[in-house]
């Protein structure tokens, strides 16, 4: 029995030697100075942590330090219990320029920031006539008018483009990552489709057109379905009337 209890007690410490490790690394990545001293604040302050939670930033373990810099490991301690002259001093070491504190992200630097993890996305619109509008101060919208600074989410296209736009209609057909001289034109070519449809009061064309979306073998792969199924019927008919002979 004796030996059975050393082994028993030998296992429970090994286990809490692997068990005490992983808990304080756990703890270590759940804390977070810009989170904790940002709830702590409250108000217009603790705003970007509420509307962070549930994001998909939030989700892929994205921090506050991924886009503002700082330093987010800075001990806090009990902020209840501080000194003013001591919160002062504990700010000053998770905000200072040079632990990389850039505060909020602007002009190319924004596309800087969003573009250490979205860089296709920030290519492809930083050459567009609304990212270029943005970076030359013209009124282009930046990535957090359509993504949320905070709550990152997927824009509703065409919706989020009423704040800037009164049409906009056919923008659910174009790249509004990509917008040049051809979506322009593609553009044009909707909106007149678009009246036409509304000029005839939204009838259907006699013959069905193929979707543009289609490829030249889904449409013959189609129009060979249709061919079968006319010989079918076809020979449907005949039956039927080799019958009443």
């Amino acid at each position: 029995m004796d030996n059975r209890k050393h082994v028993g007690i030998l296992f429970s410490a090994l286990l809490l030697l692997l068990i005490c490790p992983l808990i304080a690394h756990a703890e270590q990545k759940t804390e977070n100075a810009c989170i904790t001293c940002h709830r702590f604040l409250g108000g217009k302050l603790a705003k970007p942590v509420s509307e962070w939670k549930g994001s998909i930033h939030q989700q892929n373990d994205i921090t506050c330090d991924y886009c503002h810099g700082g330093n987010p490991n800075v001990t806090l301690g009990n902020l209840g219990s501080l000194s003013q002259k001591q919160f002062a001093a504990r700010q000053a070491l998770a905000m200072s320029r040079s632990n990389g504190f850039i505060g909020v992200p602007a002009g190319k630097a924004m596309f800087d920031t969003c573009g250490q993890c979205h860089s296709e996305s920030v290519d492809r619109y930083t050459n567009s006539i609304m990212g270029k509008a943005y970076l030359d101060n013209k009124g282009g919208p930046s990535c957090v008018a359509c993504h949320n600074a905070h709550h990152n989410s997927m824009p509703d296209v065409p919706k989020v483009c009423e704040s800037c736009h009164k049409d906009t209609s056919g923008f659910d057909r174009i790249d509004p990552m990509n917008v040049n001289q051809t979506t322009l034109n593609v553009l044009s070519r909707i909106r007149i489709q678009i009246a036409e449809q509304k000029a005839r009061g939204n009838k259907p064309p006699l013959i069905a057109e193929f979707p543009k979306e289609l490829g030249a073998f889904q449409i013959g792969f189609v129009a060979f379905g249709a061919v079968l199924v006319l010989l079918v019927i076809g020979y449907i008919i005949y039956l039927v009337l080799e019958n009443r002979r």
